[in-house]
């Protein structure tokens, strides 16, 4: 019985991935179809962004922070992309095949595909627990991953700002920016106000578009989003001491947990002694 129920599952699981690689194939051949002539150039954007997307989901998400913030990014991305397809400042297509490159990659990197869990969805084998207090550990292998974020979205911030406006202002956008998002995250305030802040950071991200669309200087709201994201790992996290890599509170979670106590079995001695507490007593 247990020997046909596993046969099922593996069919199962080999039809899944079938129908992804069948995805991944489809969205390949339209590409092709519809790059044309510039299919060369436009390849490079597709490869790097489908390798973005599986280390994004097969490396980055050992930190959920870091791995939040490096999913985000592909919007943004795609966004700047947009405009530097429409300036035409490469002369080749950019937007379309990183859009296709990163839904290839994120089928590729977020499933299983050989050994024993093949067709199953792609989880980390260390799955960090918090410690009493709530919070959470660290190490290098955290460290290194949130900082080669911020030099990735730096690097993009600065590529980005060289094609769109490479100006006085848009160096300080972002320089003020990474400020920014570092002191709302190392100094956090009470919680209330901190959901705000975080609600209100795409707030100058509209305002620093419409200023941009105006001035002519289309990289200034890029500016301030990947310096904002830049400056969330750099000041959520501890760098230096015993807790090196781990995030810093209260975004790491901490408080107190509740401790589960196992209820004993009820015996019929003490729903006896219930059922006399709840019964009144007559009075004579």
């Amino acid at each position: 019985m247990t020997e046909g129920v596993a046969e099922a599952r593996k069919k199962d699981q080999r039809g899944v991935l079938l129908l992804r690689a069948g995805m991944i194939a489809l969205m390949l051949g339209m590409f092709v179809w519809v790059a044309g002539d510039g299919l060369l150039e436009a390849s490079l954007f597709l490869a790097v962004a489908a390798a973005y997307a599986v280390l994004v989901y097969r490396v980055v998400s050992q930190s959920v922070r870091a791995f939040t913030v490096m999913f985000g990014t592909f919007f943004l991305n795609y966004v700047t992309l947009i405009s530097i397809t429409v300036d035409d400042d490469l002369g080749i297509p950019a937007a379309g095949p990183w859009f296709v490159g990163f839904v290839v990659g994120g089928i590729a990197g977020a499933y299983v595909w050989f050994g024993p869990g093949a067709g199953t969805e792609f989880k980390q084998a260390r799955k960090r627990s918090p410690e009493a207090d709530g919070s959470f550990t660290g190490g290098w292998r955290l460290a290194v991953v949130n900082a080669v974020c911020v030099l990735v979205l730096l690097g993009m911030g600065v590529a980005q700002l060289v094609l769109l406006s490479p100006s006085v202002l848009a160096v300080a956008v972002l320089a003020v920016a990474v400020i920014a998002g570092w002191a709302l995250f190392r100094f956090p305030p009470p919680l209330p106000v901190r959901d705000g802040l975080l609600l209100a950071i795409p707030v100058p991200w509209f305002a620093l578009m419409f200023i941009g669309g105006a001035t002519d200087q289309m990289g200034l709201p890029s500016a301030w989003a990947y310096g904002v994201l830049a400056g969330i790992l750099i000041g959520g996290r501890y760098w230096s001491g015993p807790r090196f890599g781990a995030p810093r509170p209260p975004f790491s979670g901490q408080g107190t947990r509740r401790r589960l106590r196992n209820r004993r079995p009820r015996t019929r001695q003490t729903e006896r002694r219930e059922d006399q507490v709840k019964t009144p007593v007559s009075r004579s």
